[in-house]
């Protein structure tokens, strides 16, 4: 197990004692190469059996999405497409009887129906075999490690994400706990930062021997709420009427309330999670030994308890300032609402004397890349579900610049004296990648994107998008499509089940309405005859099963040189990104595609929406946000220049850097595989 977790997340081939064996060395190369998956170090390799192997190439294959068989509707896709018209006419006459589809190996699935059947399948299987390789390659490079050091390498990775000032992605958590088991990783949970981290992991000793290891109230709601399988975050409706304590658990959870500073405002937060659990607790029962907890609970239900905002803000304007350096993440947090109340010299002189207080660095950077926004067009947010939301434009706050300059100076200080730095070179690449900062609700995917980030596509060339869904138990149907729009994202068109598009600019492989063998749906867009404006696709689930409860579901793009009728349809080399496509929602878009730069925003977001891309009437002022979105947070550029500027550094060129930060192995810093509290430290 642990060997395949350091492949999946660390690209670590683990190298077993064994002998020398060029032979074997050959074959695992060309292998491994068939997959676009490269070995740094081959000279390290020793022999292995036949079953360790096998369980590399499978590992590998998955994370490529290539170890199922794809099967389009249109068997020869891209080329010779039909007409939209005539097919229809033809389909409407089959359901009538009259079946004018002579020749079934022109497709994969039933023509008529767009039903799988297996002969059809099996059919469409046998030819995809006898297709031509693609000559283009996405590489990924593994390297050979031995077990000792594949076991310190997951541990690191593991406490890095534990230990990081931002949440864990969902998807990872299973990994970090069989390391942290099988391992016996000692963790300290005084270095854990994030709450929701925290929860997941005191519940273990909760439930081993009912001891609280949380810091404040809410931890505990957390924590009880990750133990009843609910929402950690506590951002969706949370239910804790199943939860059972004995008396001497209660008693444990009052005497921790009861040791608690600020008990009364933390019962505030979540009034109606508590009100609930105190009928639970019974805190009358210990009305001697816990006066306190009994009183902070009476209060609750009557009203009697005053939030701290609210002491903030009905203080007087020469008090307020005062309340916030007490908590100066607050502060930060209310910097909006403070600018329309001071003046922005005040607020400066202000932040300046947070230097010493201000820990959270992600807080600052994200606070920072707010206030210094240089666009002012159509804006949205992500909450704590993964869901976006529209948020009006800002205010004008005036001249902000001597508040941009303290928050700049409170950044520097925070990574001063942080680096061994001399002479840096920055991939000019990684300006425009989004510090990963929100990925608890973010798909798990091949490349670790975060949301909004830009990534560069070669000119000319097919970028062929790609779903792959089985069902089940229900009839599942999904559906592949892309919006056009233009430069000022208006509707231009749509690419999908009813509009095949050509083989000239944007081409659709078919319409399959049912998933029991696998099914899967691509749309080529050749780079080279898009000219201007957006492209936007999106996997819509039209019927049948959520994303999660299928077998199988996940989608991504390949980068493509030879897309014609010869070679094959999906080919796992070619893959850029594959993302396992499993969160709640009607419809996902994982990216769009900015054609005048030839850039794609990676956006990875789940939406209620409508059963088909051209009836969601908001998508293309989504679009327009989700554009500038890098724009309005911190990115590793803007991250990376920060601390060469605390740190005396000297920026290069590449050839006279001893630093280099980029997103390929061969900088010294890989952005693109930094996690957990490596993200913000480097």
């Amino acid at each position: 197990m642990l060997d395949k977790i350091a492949l999946r997340r660390l690209l670590a081939y683990v190298n077993h004692s064994g002998q020398k064996d060029l032979f074997q060395a050959k074959v695992l190369e060309f292998e491994l190469g068939q997959l676009g998956v490269k070995v740094k170090n081959i000279d390290k390799f020793t022999s292995t059996t036949r079953e360790q192997f096998e369980t590399v190439l499978s590992v590998l294959k998955e994370m490529r999405g290539g170890d199922v068989k794809y099967v389009p509707l249109f068997a020869r896709f891209p080329d010779d497409l039909p007409n939209d018209g005539e097919y229809l006419i033809r389909r409407v006459l089959g359901f009538f009887g009259l079946n004018t589809f002579i020749d079934s190996s022109q497709f994969g699935a039933d023509p008529i129906t767009q039903m799988q059947q297996n002969d059809l399948w099996l059919a469409a299987v046998k030819a995809q075999a006898a297709r031509l390789n693609d000559t283009h390659t996405e590489w990924i490079i593994l390297t050979i490690v031995s077990q000792d050091e594949a076991f310190q390498q997951l541990e690191k990775w593991a406490l890095d994400l534990l230990y990081g000032a931002t949440s864990v992605n969902e998807a990872l958590w299973d990994d970090i706990f069989t390391i942290l088991s099988q391992l016996n990783v000692g963790v300290d949970m005084g270095k854990i930062r994030v709450k929701e981290t925290v929860a997941r992991l005191a519940a273990h000793q909760w439930q081993q021997w009912s001891k609280i290891t949380v810091k404040t109230p809410t931890d505990l709601l957390r924590m009880f709420a990750f133990i009843q399988g609910q929402d950690v975050s506590l951002a969706k409706p949370v239910d804790l009427k199943g939860l059972k304590l004995s008396k001497p658990q209660r008693r444990e959870v009052l005497s921790f309330l009861n040791r608690c500073p600020a008990l009364a405002e933390d019962l505030l937060r979540y009034k109606g999670l508590w009100v609930s659990l105190s009928k639970w607790l019974h805190p009358g029962d210990f009305v001697l030994q816990f006066p306190t907890v009994v009183k902070a609970f009476d209060d609750l239900r009557n009203g009697r308890i005053k939030s701290y905002e609210s002491l903030v803000i009905n203080s007087p304007a020469e008090r307020r300032i005062d309340h916030l350096l007490e908590r100066p993440s607050v502060m930060l947090r209310k910097l909006t609402w403070l600018l329309k109340e001071y003046q922005s010299k005040v607020l400066a002189d202000t932040l300046y004397d947070l230097s010493d207080k201000v820990t959270t660095l992600p807080l600052s950077l994200l606070v920072t890349a707010y206030f210094a926004i240089k666009y002012n067009g159509d804006r949205f947010a992500i909450n704590k579900k993964g869901k976006p939301h529209t948020i009006k434009k800002r205010e004008s706050l005036g001249d902000i610049s001597p508040v941009l300059e303290a928050l700049d100076t409170l950044i520097l200080t925070q990574l001063r004296g942080s680096k061994k730095w001399d002479k840096v070179w920055i991939d000019p690449a990684i300006n425009k990648l989004v510090l990963p900062l929100q990925a608890r609700k973010q798909s798990d995917g091949l490349l670790n994107l975060a949301r909004g980030s830009r990534i560069s596509l070669a000119d000319g060339g097919v970028v062929r998008l790609f779903v792959y869904w089985h069902q089940s138990t229900y009839i599942t149907d999904l559906d592949l499509s892309v919006m056009k729009l233009d430069q000022d994202f208006k509707f231009a068109g749509h690419i999908g089940w009813n509009n095949y598009g050509t083989d000239k600019d944007i081409a659709h492989s078919g319409d399959i309405q049912s998933a029991p063998l696998g099914a899967a749906e691509f749309i080529d867009l050749r780079l080279a005859a898009l000219t201007s404006g957006y492209i936007l696709p999106s996997i819509i689930r039209y019927a049948g099963e959520g994303f999660s409860d299928m077998k199988a579901c996940y989608a991504g793009w390949m980068n493509r040189e030879n897309v014609g009728s010869d070679t094959q349809t999906f080919e796992p080399k070619t893959v850029a990104q594959k993302v396992n496509v499993n969160l709640d929602g009607r419809a996902w878009i994982p990216f769009l595609l900015d054609v005048t730069t030839r850039e794609v925003v990676y956006v990875d977001l789940y939406f209620a929406g409508r059963n088909t891309i051209e009836s969601n009437e908001h998508f293309p002022s989504l679009s327009a946000a989700l554009a500038s979105y890098w724009q309005a947070k911190p990115t590793f550029g803007a991250l990376a220049h920060w601390y060469v500027r605390a740190n005396y550094a000297t920026l290069v060129d590449r050839k006279n850097a001893l630093t280099t930060i980029g997103i390929t192995d061969d900088c010294s810093i890989n952005v693109l595989k930094l996690v957990g509290e490596g993200v913000t430290s480097f």
